[in-house]
C-alpha cells in the first residue's frame, strides 16, 4: 500500500505526495508530476494575515507565454503556485520534505509514520500526559526543525 501526504489548498486544489509523484487534484481533474522532474520547491509559511504558499517549478516546457513588452516575456505552465491556510502548515511541511528529500517509497513510509506519531503525541497532550513544552519539543524533533 502506497503512503500519501495530503495538503488541502485554497480554490479547490489538493496536493498529494504519493510514491514518486506530486499530484495536483481538483474536483474534475488530476495531474501527476514526477518528483524527479521538479526543479525547485519553495514553501512560504503563513504569517500574520498572509496565507501560506507552495511553489514548484517542473522540468516540463511551459504551456504558454506572455509578452510583457520591451522584449520582456514570462513563461506560463512551468511554475505552479498554491495557497493554503495556516491550519495546513504541518501538511505543507510534510509535502516539502517528501519532495525535497528521498523520493523513494521508503521516504513515503517515513512521512506517514511521522504524521501518525504526531497524532499520537497530540492525543497524549490532550489527555494531559504531556505538557505543551514536551509536545512542542518532540514535534520539532520529528519535523527536523
Amino acid at each position: 500500500m502506497e503512503s500519501t501526504v495530503t495538503l488541502h489548498c485554497l480554490n479547490g486544489f489538493t496536493l498529494y505526495a504519493r510514491g514518486s509523484n506530486l499530484i495536483v487534484s481538483t474536483r474534475h481533474s488530476e495531474e501527476a508530476f514526477p518528483i524527479s522532474n521538479i526543479q525547485s520547491f519553495t514553501l512560504k509559511e503563513p504569517g500574520g494575515i498572509n496565507q501560506g504558499k507552495v511553489i514548484f517549478r517542473t522540468a516540463q516546457a511551459s504551456t504558454a507565454g506572455i509578452n510583457l513588452g520591451l522584449g520582456i516575456g514570462a513563461a506560463i505552465g512551468a511554475e505552479k503556485v498554491f495557497f493554503f491556510k495556516k491550519s495546513e502548515l504541518e501538511n505543507a511541511r510534510l509535502i516539502r520534505d517528501f519532495v525535497t528529500g528521498d523520493a523513494s517509497a521508503a521516504a513515503g513510509k517515513t512521512v506517514v509514520s511521522v504524521v501518525e506519531e504526531l497524532r499520537g503525541l497530540k492525543g497524549l497532550l490532550d489527555d494531559g500526559i504531556l505538557t505543551p513544552d514536551e509536545f512542542n519539543a518532540k514535534k520539532k524533533q520529528l519535523l527536523n526543525l
